[in-house]
């Protein structure tokens, strides 16, 4: 049984200032475990949740193979397919900036006060160019989404949608809309981040197919089971 001593050894936990880079620069992060975030490019091993201390566990899908959406997500899919969805470089607006604060009073700990906590004010072209998706209704903004695009691989950067609309699954929805992005213009990788080795409200990012982890001790990347909806691991 790993102690809490040795936990804190191999610990990682670190960061650099967000610069322009050259896209395969971005694809070597990625793989090495490092995600967007803000002003800075960081990355780390453990994490808190509910009161103790975790692992992170950085994931990526595997695009070199056809796309296998599960029933429930090709589900969303036709369910939100008379939405106006549009995308285009990243364009932070006022319209934007207000459905993110109310996107994160969904969060009980730590809200986060500003767009800028997550996205960079030049995230149209910094690290790399920045693509989103923006869904609306009747003119109504219901969704964004962000993502960075490398030589090889696609980051998904944050996503956000007004909780008045939660059963629409927006935030599942732009993450396939993503997916479909990244597989047409051949990447390689799409990187989601991270979940943790206990349950949390992060283990919706399991639930894809030729899904990967990193392992942080050798570095390298292997085929992680998909949890599927029905099975996600609760507290």
């Amino acid at each position: 049984m790993q102690t809490h001593r040795s936990f804190l050894e191999d610990i990682v936990d670190e960061s650099i200032e967000m610069a322009p880079m050259a896209p395969r620069v971005l694809d070597t992060l990625l793989a090495d475990g490092w995600r967007l975030l803000g002003y800075s490019v960081i990355r780390h091993n453990f994490a808190v949740c509910r009161g103790r201390i975790c692992r992170t566990i950085p994931l990526r899908i595997r695009l070199d193979k056809s796309l296998d959406f599960s029933k429930s997500q090709r589900q969303v899919l036709r369910r939100n397919a008379d939405l106006d969805i549009r995308c285009a470089p990243v364009e932070i607006t006022p319209e934007k900036e207000a459905l993110f604060l109310l996107h994160s009073k969904r969060f009980q700990d730590r809200q986060p006060l500003s767009i800028y906590s997550f996205l960079h004010p030049r995230a149209y072209e910094v690290p790399v160019a920045g693509m989103e998706f923006s869904v609306f209704t009747g003119g109504q903004l219901l969704a964004c989404s962000y993502m960075h695009i490398g030589e090889q691989a696609v980051s998904g950067t944050y996503c956000f949608f007004d909780p008045d609309f939660k059963r629409q699954s927006l935030g599942t929805l732009t993450m396939l809309l993503e997916l479909e992005f990244a597989h047409r213009m051949g990447k390689r990788y799409y990187y989601h981040g991270y979940c943790y080795d206990v349950p949390s409200e992060f283990d919706y990012k399991l639930n894809l197919h030729n899904l990967e982890a990193m392992d942080w001790k050798s570095g390298q990347w292997a085929p992680q089971a998909r949890v599927p909806v029905g099975r996600i691991r609760h507290t």
